[in-house]
């Protein structure tokens, strides 16, 4: 995979720009247009770069200037019963929203992966690319592209000929009158992350079954292709539940008995209709086995997981371009705040977090397809995957909290008026940490992988990775990152020798190192291509600002050494110049 260059960047002067509306969120990307013209082929890049290009202006304009207003005036509301007082549970939409999800879905985003003309099978990384420019503008939005992913790749992937043919095909239409968004339900009040406490129950009945109970976190509560677990017999935990396949609309056009009782009040992502929801005896259509219902969900929360972890990213850089136009024009004390080097630091800091983010993201998708769209899966590769989705997922989703409120503090008093677009991206990052599983539940599911699978598959791509460094000019970077992989080795040994509530307990930290660890060596790896492919060294220097940030444990916190940030360092990390 790969192409053979990376064509130069020319360097981002943003003083043109007054806000982050005017750039092509795509083309003025340097990081994302290097990255999918190394991990796309040549073919299916060729295929997708104008959607690629065609979104990044869609993102950066109208769907953003309709996010405001879905955000600010125009939130979906529940009308729960007509005139005549029948009860129709439609939710409302405003009618700029209705048009994102037009021009959304009209991109390619869960559609690609279907695509029967395409040169070649499309990767899941060009569907990432999609989803990730729209979560720079409307995390409302994306979270319902998320699930109709993830209901789409369970279909796919388990559903049968029938079930394919109905609705994953509504799924991955093109055609906006007949494409469908899809949905995962699987939260209950008792439950939350115990999802083995659920107690909505399947009952068979002729070829469907009917479903009693409630869901009580249920996002895109109104999509017409949802997929539910429900337990269908007395085995305890996650054992005993099935996945149903619940439509919204019946096949003879009758709405299915699904009532949502109310939608969420949430903090951000406003544009998204999540609800509570009653199922009384609601139709579902087995998916699979009777008996894998857990496992087949599990691989959609992947989907989700995903989509989480890189959502958070893409805030991150949202927030990181707003703040460094932000910081070029405004000026204090006589001069431009970007002048200022705590300003600097700050925004190498989150440029830094951004590269190391994409390291291991192109990686965790990488193994994705080649698990699930290459059918190259080995227990080794799969183990990995699975740990790299809960690493990103913690961190990317952690990332963008963390970027959007540096940038907002870059904005000072301005950065906490509803006029700038810093709030809105901080009220929206902060569902990314709690959305498919908590950091803990992450960090209790890498312990799980690796209770199960050993440390084999993560240390082994490492030592593998770090032995392909030969650029003798990386040799200290290199010399760096093998301390912290033997170290790793030993804190990975060490947990897993202990009792299980120590394991647990060290669990978390753990995680942290391990993602600091592997995204420094893939950065590393990045940064070896660079050179050899163009003699393009700006990627060493974010390599040596993610291991000051964190590897460095001397003493004097870098005071003695006086580290500042250069004008070169600056131009190069935070204005793309090559060196």
């Amino acid at each position: 995979m790969g192409k053979n260059l990376i064509e130069e960047q020319n360097q981002l002067d943003y003083g043109k720009w007054e806000s982050g509306n005017e750039a092509n969120w795509y083309t003025d990307d340097p990081i994302l247009t290097r990255y999918a013209k190394r991990y796309l082929s040549s073919a299916v890049f060729n295929y997708v770069e104008e959607a690629f290009e065609k979104t990044g202006a869609l993102a950066a304009g109208p769907m953003d200037k309709r996010a405001v207003h879905t955000d600010r005036e125009g939130a979906p509301r529940l009308n729960r019963y007509n005139k005549k007082g029948e009860e129709i549970n439609e939710v409302w939409y405003n009618e700029g929203y209705r048009q994102t999800v037009k021009d959304g879905y009209g991109t390619g985003v869960v559609a690609y992966r279907y695509d029967e003309n395409a040169p070649e099978q499309i990767p899941f990384l060009v569907n990432a690319i999609l989803i990730y420019l729209m979560c720079e503008t409307e995390p409302g939005f994306t979270c319902p592209v998320g699930l109709s992913q993830s209901a789409a790749f369970v279909l796919e992937k388990f559903g049968s000929d029938q079930q394919k043919a109905d609705y994953l095909s509504l799924l991955a239409s093109w055609d906006p009158e007949t494409h469908q968004e899809g949905a995962t339900f699987l939260t209950e009040i008792q439950g939350g992350s115990d999802v083995g406490a659920a107690t909505t129950a399947a009952v068979k009945n002729g070829d469907h079954y009917l479903l009693t109970g409630e869901k009580w976190f249920a996002s895109n509560c109104d999509a017409e292709v949802a997929i539910a677990l429900a337990r269908v017999n007395d085995k305890p935990s996650t054992k005993g539940l099935g996945l149903f396949l619940v439509p919204r609309t019946l096949p003879d056009g009758t709405r299915n008995n699904v009532t949502i009782r109310r939608l969420k009040d949430k903090l951000g992502v406003r544009a998204v209709a999540s609800g509570e929801l009653i199922f009384n005896n609601a139709v579902g259509y087995l998916i699979g086995d009777e008996d894998k219902g857990f496992k087949y969900m599990a691989e959609a929360l992947n989907v989700s997981r995903l989509g989480t972890g890189i959502s958070g990213i893409a805030l991150a850089r949202r927030a990181f371009l707003e703040a460094a136009i932000y910081t070029e024009h405004r000026e204090a004390f006589g001069q431009r705040i970007n002048r200022f080097p705590m300003v600097r630091e700050t925004l190498v800091k989150m440029i830094t977090e951004i590269e190391a983010g994409w390291a291991i993201s192109a990686q965790m998708i990488k193994l994705f397809d080649d698990v699930h769209t290459f059918d190259n899966k080995t227990d080794e590769n799969y183990a990995l995957l699975r740990i790299l989705l809960s690493l990103v997922k913690y961190r990317g989703s952690e990332l963008g909290v963390s970027a959007t409120k540096d940038a907002l503090e870059l904005y000072g008093g301005n950065g906490y008026i509803e006029d700038y677009v810093t709030p809105r991206l901080l009220r929206d990052a902060v569902v990314n940490p709690v959305w498919e599983g908590t950091a803990n539940i992450q960090a209790l599911e890498i312990l799980k992988t690796l209770q199960k699978a050993g440390a084999g598959c993560f240390m082994n791509d490492l030592r593998t990775t770090l032995n392909g460094i030969d650029d003798t000019a990386l040799t200290d970077y290199k010399e760096t990152l093998q301390q912290e992989v033997d170290r790793v080795e030993e804190l990975l040994n060490h947990m897993l020798s202990q009792d299980a509530y120590t394991q647990t307990a060290l669990a978390k930290k753990l995680a942290d190192f391990m993602y600091d660890v592997y995204a420094g060596v893939h950065l590393l790896e990045e940064a070896q291509y660079d050179i050899k492919m163009s003699s393009d060294r700006r990627r060493v220097l974010a390599v040596e600002q993610w291991n000051r940030l964190v590897f460095d444990r001397s003493p004097d916190r870098g005071i003695l050494t006086n580290e500042t940030i250069s004008d070169e360092v600056f131009e190069a990390l935070i204005c793309f110049g090559t060196r």
